[in-house]
């Protein structure tokens, strides 16, 4: 068992693992990675790629996929209301995961196993050899939801020596991290196996009121292998892996709590919120668990036919997961709790023929099948205290105050209570046209998401190919396609019990009656002094104009028609078809330097929605996502090999972009006509001494914005009073109702030609330093920065400043000291040292009136001591 990589410990990332030489003259080693699946080192492939190795993961402390993004300035992780909520993004491009209809844009792959969702991929890292996050679209190779990118773990083979690694990590928060591998052989330079664990555990960041701690770590990994030699041809790898995560989180205090919020809360007796999330407490009364468990097999086998080379990967992975939230995240009954289940079992098999080198042409070929059987189910009930809640923050509405003193209301009378007035007055008048109240009045405890059950299979086929010519000694083409087909099946079974969402403000217009042969909107109005007959009901055209009809506004624009009722939820079933390719010409102008331009095109099939709230928008079906990209690269080495760089600058549209986004009513789900990305990314390793290592890259995304998204979202579904709306020309077409291309009336907002609100600017860099203290003693500095510029959190870009997140500078650190050959180590480590504070994601408040917003706080800065061993 190689037992210690200097080389490896010293990199930071990229395009190195470390330093490799003499005393004399420090040089920058160049890792292998299999990018366009065989191996070369990451100047020979064309593609833009970074490769972080096992050893400087470790070394850098980062547990999981989220933490990754520090090295990595292309990707960024977010984790939303659930610790499996992960969303990776290449280039700002990514798909959100609370649909779990609408599939990842980046392709997760484990040992070549794709990863049908990103959640699955989140736990600790067993035995990590490296990570390569591949850029761009790659359909060609890798095949089915690539079209941002790649994200692929590689873990370490077995070995024919014995050999075991062992790691324990104490840290604040009450932090334990017990993790092991053992490796050797059954029998001799024939079959040797491997074993891995990994226990982490750690208090919650955020305490509640009530004493219980949230943001914690409870997760726990096993994984083991076999690896059988035949001593000729054939090679064959056994992997079997479970995982269980059972944790509290993910908590989302509120930013910004509205007067309107902040009367109901205190009126009501609500723990107030400090609408500073980041002082380590929150308040909620409800449940904030996720529980995971996975398993999976997977066989690799390998076999040299002499000019050729036949690989098969068969893989068979099951998921099933628990959420429990507290979705209104108050001490109030308001929202109730949000319960959901989600259950797959995946079966991939892929067959690959690759060429084993020739003179002129490099060839690969193969197939791929996926089937994939999915079940969620989710229920969000309304609570016994949201009717009154509706009330009290509505009640401050100088419109709805004004009519309910007019209808002889109490004060804190709101929109349910005066449509449980005045419906049931209709109600006792025997009035047509208008639907019975309700027991118990509107937004009562059990109404709303009753259950939404979804049965989702994917059965997908696809065959590929790629061929290098290697025209002369220093020019090579590359080029490849990919035809996939992908048929899925969809069986809903959605109940709504929701009275109040199911009210017709414009019918209601027309139909609602006063005693005395009066109707109601016209006598509210003639009393007003409006020129209007009380006793003619309003036209349609009247009934329709919302500077008319007041139960326009009041109901549709309140923002607790949480659901549509009687949406047509049915069966279906859709096929989609592509060709995805990709051209790359390679220039070798000397043997320090590469340069390549690249044409390629990427895909993501089309679905179904698995959400309720896609009856919003009449969407239950979305198109398939296409990506273009127009990439040119420089990679060399200089300065004796002191320093290798990489260069790419890039030019990707996407069509039909998947994209969902939380406007506080629920989720807009999409396909966002056209988005332009443009940018330029630098990545750099240099060795000035044989002891000191710099590293460093940046992304720079000068263009990224919407080409064409006529029907965007509106920030959020009510439309009472809220800030930066107003007066704001981004927001004009959200003032009125539009009719949207699948002929729903809603609220849309023309986003065509405006800034995604992403980073534009995101970059690191590193510096590692060992020093020889004598005795078989080594002394290892670290230092590691981060930077990500200003952006917007929210898809429908509010402009509020809970949305608008300041850049943010992060800074790590190390210092460890141990044995030159690695036998042994002690570090202590930091992360976030400055403690700084920010928002990783932030969205409207469920179930409120005013523009209240929740976010997800930065974690804390955290620190810890690290012991290893290698035998």
């Amino acid at each position: 068992m190689k037992r210690f990589s200097r080389a490896a410990v010293l990199g930071a990332t990229a395009l190195a693992a470390g330093l490799v030489g003499t005393a004399a003259q420090a040089q920058v080693e160049i890792i292998t990675v299999t990018a366009q699946k065989r191996e070369q080192t990451l100047l020979e492939a064309p593609v833009a790629v970074t490769a972080v190795t096992g050893e400087t993961i470790a070394e850098a402390q980062i547990r999981d996929a989220a933490d990754l993004q520090t090295l990595v300035p292309s990707l960024s992780v977010g984790e939303f209301a659930a610790s499996t909520n992960q969303t990776f993004n290449i280039r700002s491009l990514g798909s959100s995961s609370f649909n779990p209809g609408v599939e990842p844009s980046v392709g997760v792959f484990i040992d070549g196993v794709y990863v049908p969702r990103q959640g699955a991929s989140i736990n600790d890292f067993l035995s990590l050899e490296r990570v390569e996050v591949i850029r761009g679209p790659q359909s060609t190779l890798f095949g089915r939801n690539t079209p941002a990118g790649v994200v692929s773990f590689h873990t370490r083979q077995p070995e024919f020596e014995f050999g075991a690694e062992g790691e324990v990590t104490v840290g604040n928060y009450n932090a334990r991290v017990v993790s092991g591998t053992v490796t050797g052989p059954l029998v001799a330079d024939q079959l040797a196996f491997r074993l891995d664990g990994s226990i982490n555990q750690r208090d919650g960041f955020i305490t509640n009121v009530d004493g219980r701690e949230f943001n914690n770590r409870d997760r726990w990994s096993a994984r083991g292998q076999l690896l059988w030699d035949s001593g000729g041809a054939t090679t064959a790898r056994f992997i079997a892996s479970v995982s269980n995560i059972d944790e509290n989180c993910c908590a989302a205090p509120f930013s910004n709590v509205a007067p309107s919020e902040l009367f109901a809360f205190t009126q009501l007796g609500a723990v107030v919120p400090s609408g500073n999330p980041h002082d380590g407490t929150t308040a909620i009364n409800g449940p904030l668990r996720t529980q995971v468990d996975t398993w999976g097999l997977s066989a690799e086998i390998n076999h040299d036919f002499g000019g050729f080379t036949l690989t098969s990967i068969t893989a068979y992975q099951s998921y099933e997961e628990d959420q429990v939230i507290d979705a209104d995240f108050t001490t109030l009954d308001a929202a109730g709790a949000r319960q959901q289940f989600q259950e797959y079992n995946a079966f991939t098999q892929e067959f690959r023929i690759a060429s084993n080198g020739g003179e002129n042409f490099d060839w690969m070929a193969g197939l791929f099948y996926y089937n994939n059987e999915l079940t969620f189910q989710n229920e969000t009930p309304y609570g016994s205290q949201l009717a009154a809640f509706a009330n009290l923050a509505s009640s401050l509405d100088p419109s709805v105050q004004a009519l309910a003193t007019g209808l002889g209301l109490p004060a804190g009378s709101g929109i349910p209570a005066i449509m449980n007035t005045i419906v049931g007055l209709n109600n006792m008048l025997g009035t047509p046209g208008v639907p019975a109240l309700p027991a118990g009045g509107y937004l009562g405890a059990g109404q709303g998401l009753v259950n939404e059950t979804y049965n989702y299979d994917t059965e997908a086929w696809s065959a590929f190919g790629q061929v290098d010519w290697r025209v002369t000694d220093r020019f090579t083409i590359t080029a490849g396609l990919r035809y996939s087909r992908e048929t899925k099946d969809y069986t809903p079974n959605v109940t709504i019990n929701d009275p109040f969402s199911s009210l017709d403000a414009v019918a209601l217009g027309q139909n609602l009656q006063l005693p005395g042969g009066l109707f109601f909107v016209p006598a509210i109005l003639a009393g007003g002094g409006a020129p209007i007959n009380p006793f003619v009901p309003l036209t349609l055209a009247q009934a329709q104009n919302p500077s008319v009809n007041f139960l326009l506004p009041l109901i549709e624009g309140s923002g607790l028609q949480f659901n549509r009722v009687n949406a047509p939820f049915t069966p279906g079933s859709r096929t989609d078809e592509n060709v995805s390719g990709s051209i790359i010409f390679g220039y070798d102008w000397s043997p320090t330097l590469n340069t390549y331009l690249s044409v390629g095109t990427g895909y993501k099939p089309g679905g179904f929605s698995l959400n309720s709230n896609s009856a919003a928008t009449g969407l239950f079906q979305f198109e398939e996502e296409t990506t273009l990209n127009i990439e040119v690269g420089v990679k060399g080495t200089a300065f004796d090999n002191r320093m290798v760089y990489a260069i790419a600058l890039f030019d990707q549209t996407n069509k039909d972009f998947q994209t969902e986004v939380f406007v506080g009513g629920g989720f807009y789900l999409d396909n966002a006509g056209e988005i332009s990305v443009r940018g330029l990314e630098v990545e750099a390793t240099i060795a000035p001494t044989q002891n000191l290592v710099l590293a460093g890259g940046f992304t720079w995304l000068f263009q990224n914005r919407y080409e064409s998204y006529e029907f965007g979202p509106c920030p959020r579904t009510s439309s009472l009073t809220e800030p930066g709306l107003a007066g704001n020309p981004l927001f004009a077409d959200c003032l009125a109702t539009r009719v949207n291309q699948n002929g729903f009336t809603g609220r849309f907002n023309d986003l065509s030609g405006v800034d995604r609100g992403s980073p534009e600017f995101s970059g690191f860099l590193t510096a590692m330093y060992t020093q020889p203290l004598g005795n078989g003693l080594e002394l290892r500095l670290r230092g590691e920065t981060s930077y990500t510029s200003s952006q917007n959190l929210n898809g429908a870009l509010a402009a509020m400043p809970s949305f608008e997140q300041d850049a943010i500078t992060l800074v790590n650190g190390s210092i460890g000291i141990g044995a030159e050959d690695g036998a042994w180590s002690l570090q202590l480590w930091g992360r976030n040292l400055t403690d700084e504070t920010y928002y990783r994601g932030t969205f409207f408040s469920v179930g409120t009136i005013g523009p209240s917003t929740n976010s997800y706080p930065s974690n804390p800065r955290t620190y810890g001591l690290t012991l290893r061993a290698r035998f």
